[in-house]
């Protein structure tokens, strides 16, 4: 079993588009995300849990070369993991906004889709550290937060899960779903992602992550 489409579908956008147009970046805050993504989970009756971790994927360079990115050492990351066993990441097609801590002088252009799928495709890696509880200290955080529980709480209860749903109830962004099928976006993102995999290939896996 898996989270049906039409849940996977409304889900992911309202969180992405809320998020995104509440904090003006979602890519600044994976927790937030995280705590979105779970509670829009609860409004549709799916148990799910916000998991904290070190995480990689793949992003493209400038020039086209792969390289991995992501948090380890002492950074983490924030992921969903579902009752059904899948892992979510609805800030993995947009993380090469975020400069690398270690590498400030890399630009990226694309990473992998958001991910929303059982089994993660090779150029993820997510090594799961615990679960995480929401604790927001700051209060623009909590303001945030109370902004996105209002939208959600407000827009999910009218939504037919079982009416037919296309593209347009997705994100406007490449994602992964259940069954590893495939949505790409309007730029064609992942497209470009996948043809400099075909020919570059993966690059080694850090060690740590291996």
């Amino acid at each position: 079993m898996h989270t049906p489409i039409s849940i996977v579908a409304h889900t992911a956008r309202l969180v992405t588009t809320t998020v995104d147009r509440i904090t003006g970046d979602r890519v600044e805050v994976p927790l937030l995300v995280a705590a979105a993504c779970q509670k829009a989970l609860s409004l549709f009756c799916i148990e799910s849990r916000i998991m904290y971790g070190q995480a990689a994927w793949i992003e493209i360079l400038e020039n086209n070369e792969p390289l991995w990115a992501g948090c380890w050492g002492e950074n983490y990351s924030f992921w969903v993991a579902t009752q059904y066993g899948e892992v979510i990441d609805l800030n993995a097609s947009i993380a090469h906004r975020k400069r690398s801590h270690t590498e400030p002088g890399l630009k990226s252009i694309c990473s992998p889709p958001i991910l929303w799928s059982q089994e993660a495709p090779k150029f993820y890696r997510y090594k799961p550290e615990g679960v995480a509880e929401l604790d927001l200290q700051d209060t623009k955080d909590q303001a945030y937060f109370r902004q996105v529980d209002d939208t959600l709480c407000a827009s999910i209860p009218s939504i037919d899960r079982d009416a037919p749903i296309d593209a347009s109830h997705f994100p406007h962004e490449s994602i992964i779903c259940p069954d590893r099928r495939v949505l790409d976006d309007s730029r064609q993102s992942f497209a470009h992602f996948d043809r400099v995999l075909s020919v570059k290939g993966i690059p080694p896996v850090p060690q740590f992550l291996a």
